[in-house]
């Protein structure tokens, strides 16, 4: 890969605390290509936060080295390159107004005139702030104030955003929102997205490629279906009838009756490599016949292949 073609790099990077003998990162080295969305997963004490940590700048290695688009991390060079986004820290002031803060982020960034009013303008159209602009920061919700937490992280248009649990706390209608407005984002700038979340299906949703350490190395780097292994053949079939007395459907077909919810609702498991699924949804539909009320569909999630890995291990 070109170096000029690589947007975060670490490199045998290490990290030991004060009175600990054990390294929290542990001699880890990863490349992102510009433009990349990448997860960066693991447990609880994994490294995770204080990897993120040595690529910004708040944190010094120990040894070995970390970059941002060839600049070393936490200069003023990689600095003006890189947006940040943590979802238990915010970079708002709450007695300012959305509008201030932007304007004291362009100001932080250097930004100044027409070509200042012109980005912030640009963003609050890009991220629909324009509800929020005149009210105090204190006054927004958690959704409304991460979307605004992620303008002003790409005000000064970064070439690498990280984002560090930008959707905890959120509903469902705002993490849907927020997704989608990092989706068009970074398909609009070509911004290089390196992602750590507890929520995997912020993952899914986000990115294509996966890093996963644990105990502060590296032990998977590729795309997500690979992660998942045999698992991404996996599908899940929920099927709901009006009729408690109709049998689960059980021979002549590849299908693993999991559970049954209710007398009402039966979920099946099949493997589609084995029994392609429309196969499967006619043989469902054909057995029911007139009781099914409603199928539904659902991947393997994320969270129980790495429950299933990190068990194993």
């Amino acid at each position: 890969m070109l170096a000029d073609c690589v947007a975060i790099e670490a490199l045998q990077l290490t990290k030991t605390f004060p009175k600990s003998q054990t390294p929290s990162v542990d001699s880890l080295t990863f490349s992102i290509a510009a433009g990349e969305t990448v997860a960066f997963l693991g447990p609880n004490g994994a490294g995770k936060s204080t990897t993120i940590k040595m690529l910004c700048g708040i944190l010094t290695p120990s040894h070995g080295t970390a970059r941002i688009l060839g600049f070393k991390a936490g200069s003023q060079e990689a600095n003006q390159r890189l947006g940040l986004v943590f979802g238990t820290r915010s970079q708002l002031y709450q007695h300012m107004t959305v509008e201030q803060c932007l304007d004291l982020s362009a100001e932080i960034y250097f930004l100044s005139g027409p070509a200042k009013l012109h980005r912030i303008r640009e963003m609050v159209e890009a991220f629909a702030l324009e509800p929020y602009v005149k009210r105090r920061v204190r006054s927004l919700s958690l959704g409304e104030r991460m979307r605004c937490e992620i303008a002003a992280a790409l005000l000064h248009k970064p070439q690498v955003l990280l984002a560090d649990e930008p959707t905890i706390g959120l509903d469902i209608v705002a993490k849907n929102s927020l997704r989608q407005i990092i989706r068009n984002w970074q398909k609009y700038e070509k911004t290089t997205f390196m992602l750590t979340s507890h929520d995997l299906s912020d993952v899914e949703a986000l990115c294509e490629r996966c890093i996963l350490i644990d105990h502060g190395t590296k032990v998977f780097d590729g795309p997500l279906t690979a992660l998942k292994g045999p698992l991404q053949h996996l599908r899940r079939i929920r099927v709901t009838t009006n009729d408690a007395q109709k049998p689960v459907l059980t021979e002549g077909y590849r299908f693993r009756l999991t559970r049954a919810e209710n007398p009402f609702s039966h979920i099946y498991e099949v493997l589609t490599h084995e029994q392609p699924m429309s196969e499967s949804l006619f043989a469902l539909s054909q057995h029911y016949g007139e009781s099914l009320q409603d199928i539904s569909i659902s991947e393997v999630t994320l969270e129980e292949v790495l429950g299933a890995r990190y068990g194993a291990s």
